[in-house]
């Protein structure tokens, strides 16, 4: 696994292939929009969509945190795609999996998606509208002037297209924004995306599951 370190602000920050942040000085992992329970909400709407990726989508973040073991996990917001209430299997199995974790500390940004954020809170210890520790603010939404550092959130589930000839690819990136802003990728496996074109000042990251490689600048790696 290569992954990319960031640092800004006097922090350290690892850019995980896996779409995640593991901020070294607080032990903080930081994910970005689950979107849990988007394919039911699809489902409901009449749409085929395959069940299992609420499970998918925590067993990854099970394998984070056994591989990473964090002293807490913080959630960037769009942590769920629509009403608990709608989903009661979706809020079971999220208690279900919090009692897996019982020392863990669980942070929850909310996010325009978080509109059932209160029914979280047993497998939560905490909501939050975006929080300061250690010179960063963490929120959901990137701040209307992203030069405005330094900060992490999520919200853009960006990514790039590569292209060689006549093939193209997109894959998800993370973007480090000028004056030292982060947006992290989607972690949810429905989430799809926006393409974040080079920019002056914007470093782009791209994430193929097994490495991070910057695409706009000197790669940096542990």
């Amino acid at each position: 696994m290569t992954l990319q370190s960031l640092s800004f602000a006097g922090q350290t920050l690892d850019l995980l292939p896996q779409r995640a942040v593991f901020w070294r000085q607080t032990g903080a992992l930081l994910l970005a929009d689950l979107h849990l329970g988007k394919a039911a909400a699809f489902r409901r709407a009449g749409l085929a969509v395959p069940e299992g990726d609420n499970q998918s989508t925590l067993q990854r973040v099970d394998a984070l945190i056994n591989a990473w073991q964090p002293r807490s996990l913080i959630l960037l917001g769009d942590i769920l795609h629509a009403s608990l209430a709608a989903d009661p299997a979706l809020h079971q199995q999220l208690l279900d999996w919090r009692t897996g974790h019982p020392s863990l500390a669980i942070i929850a940004i909310i996010g325009n998606h978080d509109r059932d954020i209160r029914q979280l809170e047993p497998a939560v210890d905490c909501r939050v509208e975006g929080l300061e520790t250690n010179g960063l603010i963490l929120r959901h939404h990137p701040p209307e002037n992203a030069s405005a550092g330094p900060w992490i959130g999520g919200h853009w589930h960006p990514m790039v297209r590569l292209a060689a000839g006549g093939d193209s690819l997109r894959l998800p990136a993370f973007i480090h924004e000028p004056g030292d802003g982060l947006v992290v990728p989607a972690f949810g496996g429905l989430t799809g995306g926006v393409l974040i074109e080079r920019r002056p000042g914007r470093r782009r990251y791209v994430t193929s599951e097994a490495a991070v490689f910057g695409i706009d600048a000197p790669q940096r790696s542990d």
